[in-house]
């Protein structure tokens, strides 16, 4: 199989797409993950907050 210069592009535009889609599935990913976290986190803080709140009036 003989390749010419267009084709060679052609590949390399392919290969960087695919590479552009993976990292924007692996950034999404991620970023979900990050947000569960943080509700995690948030969630923490309330029951702290409300529990220390509660036990200490002002």
């Amino acid at each position: 199989m003989i390749m010419d210069a267009q084709d060679i592009i052609e590949l390399i535009e392919y290969f960087r797409n695919l590479q552009n889609n993976e990292m924007k599935f692996e950034i999404e990913e991620l970023q979900g993950y990050i947000d569960i976290r943080f509700e995690e986190l948030y969630d923490k803080l309330t029951e702290y907050i409300d529990f220390n709140h509660s036990n200490h009036p002002l």
